[in-house]
């Protein structure tokens, strides 16, 4: 089992196994509202969550290693609807 990593990392897997930058946003609530869109979706297995990186200052989103509940899908879609 892998252990839990003290920070988040800036950087992504991308394909062929090369490290991209991760997508930064300027405000947690606008990562949040990223975060809360990607968990409302079927194919995410693992919750998402927004982070303030310690590299650059700005917000990334990324895996906590939890897995996603419907009850945890369905409380995310309606904090979306709350927010339009």
């Amino acid at each position: 089992m892998m252990e839990k990593r003290e920070y988040r990392s800036h950087y992504k897997l991308g394909l062929n196994g090369v490290l991209e930058e991760k997508k930064a946003y300027e405000s947690e609530t606008e990562a949040l509202t990223v975060a809360r869109f990607l968990n409302t979706r079927d194919n995410i297995m693992h919750k998402m969550v927004a982070y303030k990186c310690v590299k650059c200052g700005k917000w990334h989103v990324g895996r906590n290693g939890t897995l996603l509940t419907e009850k945890e899908r369905e409380k995310c879609r309606k904090k979306l609807q709350k927010n339009l």
